[in-house]
């Protein structure tokens, strides 16, 4: 006997009919075991990938809303506030909450955007890409008068079906747009003030032509007389 090993062995030889059939019997029911093993792994493979492949066609035919601060593309220098649905489908009763209330230089004016309906109110419906801007402030008289630079923006909406999405929440910092540089882009509203100004120089040269006109009939008839008088 050898100590510390056990050797099984097996004589096939010695197998009868009903040893080979009952052998064949488990192998059988083991690779059975194995192919319904193997085909379950892979039914449950099969429906993971079809759930990620809808969750991913859900999530990008979801609306999406987006709120920001945007440079003015007329006043150089102006500040709008952006909402816009950068989804592929349309957003339903955006509710817009800002934290603290929004408040601008140009409240003064009489129409500050914390009481626009569109903060108030929110959107009814916001199709895909569309944008709705709003003037917020100038950047130099909003840096010198010392208002809030960071507000807390959160954005609730429903999809096209009314159903309820998760809120969004954005932090907008106007901080980070303070003394930085930019290359000096001309646009309508600076095209429309030289225009001005070219106007201005014209009627002011017109005028001097018309003064200087004038002075020169007035010598000449002075000189006239002073001939008829000789």
């Amino acid at each position: 006997m050898t100590s510390g090993l056990t050797v099984l062995a097996i004589d096939f030889g010695a197998w009868t009919p009903d040893d080979w059939s009952a052998a064949a019997t488990v192998v059988t029911a083991i690779l059975t075991l194995a192919t319904v093993g193997i085909a379950l792994f892979a039914a449950l493979y099969a429906k993971q990938q079809v759930d990620l492949a809808r969750q991913l066609r859900e999530e990008q035919a979801q609306p999406f809303v987006v709120v920001d601060f945007a440079d003015n593309p007329v006043t150089r220098k102006g500040i709008d506030f952006v909402v816009e649905n950068m989804g592929q489908t349309l957003a339903k009763n955006v509710k817009i909450t800002v934290d603290p209330p929004f408040s601008s230089t140009l409240d003064s004016a009489g129409y500050p955007l914390r009481d626009a309906p569109l903060i108030t109110q929110g959107i009814p419906s916001l199709p895909p890409r569309k944008r709705i801007t709003a003037l917020f402030d100038m950047a130099p008289q909003r840096y010198a008068a010392e208002l809030p630079m960071k507000y807390t923006v959160t954005v609730r909406f429903e999809d096209s079906h009314g159903g309820a999405q998760e809120p969004l929440t954005y932090i907008l910092d106007l901080s980070v747009r303070h003394n930085l540089l930019y290359p000096t882009e001309y646009g309508i509203s600076d095209a429309a003030e030289a225009l001005r100004e070219v106007s201005k120089t014209l009627k002011e040269t017109r005028g001097d032509l018309k003064n200087e006109f004038y002075r020169r009939r007035q010598a000449e008839s002075a000189n006239n007389g002073s001939s008829s008088a000789e």
